[in-house]
């Protein structure tokens, strides 16, 4: 199997977690590609973990502002 190499003028895939304005935990990959609602930070961040895999160099950072929901209305 090739892999590509990485596009130098990308930006890097972040997997975000944090709660939204309801106090829903959430996770929210930054070009809009994941997003998901989950029960409590734990699985929240473990989802991010185990998603990494789909985004070569991706990282899993904690959120510094309430999230806001691009697929609900």
């Amino acid at each position: 199997m090739q892999t590509r190499p990485a596009d130098p003028g990308a930006t890097p895939h972040i997997l975000q977690v944090g709660q939204d304005r309801r106090g829903r935990w959430m996770v929210q990959e930054n070009h809009g590609l994941i997003e998901g609602v989950f029960i409590s930070r734990d699985a929240a961040l473990h989802f991010a973990r185990l998603e990494r895999h789909a985004f070569p160099g991706a990282t899993v950072e904690l959120a510094s502002h309430p999230l806001t929901s691009t697929l609900a209305a």
